[in-house]
């Protein structure tokens, strides 16, 4: 019976110390040691409007003087208020690119660079309004950060001016103790075919290639060591603490 035990302990010790799923069952987006990462080319500073982006239109008559008057009051500018004459808008773009604003009906403005999505605005109401001035800001866009195998997930608002990579890890809470910071994961594109580009931030000379613009929708993914010693030991103690248990209990019923 002390053979079978033993023979019990040592499958559900191997099963514990040799499958990585039972080690690292959070680990996300793991690639193979010969995976091709893409090469990665800078974003354009243009901010291209996307369906699904959620914008906010500010209108302002008199080709904005009275918005400039409004918020050049320091009680007004400190108390971010909104003016009488000017209308704030809130509308998603559409699948197929369009929104529907009102006075100006469905406009196709998906594909356009903010600018010049700002520009047929006002050129569009000017026929109702006199010099219509026109502020577009995209308000829903994130990025997604992933830490500590996953465990750790963070969303990070994107600024209309962007924010770089290592902005983003900043305003996640920097790296953890566990963090590779020589194994750092871009996500990028449409889900069925996404690019995946990997940085290393530990040496000065790779750290110039990492200080660029992420864009929306993008995913963060910072590999962590796994610490196989630890969670060994938080998986094998309740096996030990079981078989002890059941040794015990053959020691005082088994001999009977």
């Amino acid at each position: 019976m002390t053979h079978f035990y033993k023979s019990i302990l040592f499958v559900l010790l191997a099963s514990a110390l040799f499958s990585c799923k039972v080690l690292t069952p959070t680990v996300m987006f793991e690639t193979e040691k010969d995976f091709v990462f893409n090469s990665f080319t800078h974003t354009k500073k243009s901010t291209i409007l996307q369906p699904f982006d959620q914008l906010q239109i500010i209108m302002s008559t008199n080709n904005g003087t009275n918005l400039l008057e409004f918020f050049s009051n320091p009680e007004n500018a400190a108390r971010g208020g909104s003016s009488n004459t000017n209308n704030t808008i809130t509308y998603m773009i559409r699948q197929d690119s369009t929104v529907k604003i009102p006075t100006i009906g469905l406009i196709k403005l998906g594909g356009l660079s903010k600018d010049s999505a700002e520009v047929i605005l006002e050129k569009k109401l000017s026929i109702y309004y006199q010099e219509p001035f026109v502020k577009i800001n995209i308000v829903n866009r994130t990025v997604i950060m992933f830490f500590e195998g996953g465990t750790k997930g963070v969303r990070v608002a994107v600024p209309e001016d962007g924010i770089t990579l290592l902005e983003a890890i900043a305003q996640s809470g920097g790296l953890t103790e566990n963090s590779k910071s020589y194994k750092i994961k871009l996500i990028r594109g449409d889900n069925t075919n996404p690019s995946v580009y990997n940085y290393n931030v530990r040496k000065l000379e790779e750290f110039k290639k990492a200080n660029f613009i992420l864009q929306a929708n993008d995913i963060v993914y910072v590999d962590a060591r796994p610490r196989y010693t630890r969670k060994i030991l938080a998986e094998i103690q309740p096996i030990v603490v079981l078989f002890s248990s059941a040794v015990l209990v053959y020691s005082v019923f088994g001999n009977k």
